[in-house]
């Protein structure tokens, strides 16, 4: 009789762990997923044109967000803020373009162009050295 209960028990604690971990693994998979953005510079697409001071680069925004995100994107030569642009993706939408910006006539090279992409939650940074 003792052996008999003691399966019984044996069996009980296994049920229950099995559905604790079950519920704890929807858990997990359901309640939140990351969310992030991702701000990259196009290799080899810098233009610096010296007659005019100005600089032609692509770069790019993807977002990993979970929902619809408003963007502030600032650029900078040093610490001189040159140009920002504000924009909004969708989950999964893909920003990619060519700007062009007029650098401060004091621009000492190498100058280290920095990208700042804000969503209100988090920054992230991106930048390059122009020679």
């Amino acid at each position: 009789m003792f052996e008999n209960e003691r399966i019984k028990i044996i069996a009980y604690a296994a049920i229950i762990a099995i559905a604790l971990g079950i519920i704890v693994s929807i858990f997990f998979i359901s309640v939140e997923r990351e969310s992030y953005s991702a701000l990259y510079i196009i290799p080899s697409s810098a233009i610096f044109n010296s007659n005019d001071n100005s600089l032609i680069f692509g770069y790019g925004v993807r977002s990993f967000e979970t929902e619809r995100t408003d963007y502030e994107l600032r650029m900078y030569s040093a610490d001189t803020l040159v140009d920002f642009k504000n924009f909004s993706l969708n989950e999964g939408e893909i920003l990619e373009e060519q700007i062009k910006l007029i650098l401060p006539q004091d621009t000492k090279f190498p100058d280290r162009i920095s990208l700042k992409l804000n969503t209100g939650k988090t920054t992230e940074e991106v930048h390059f050295w122009l020679k």
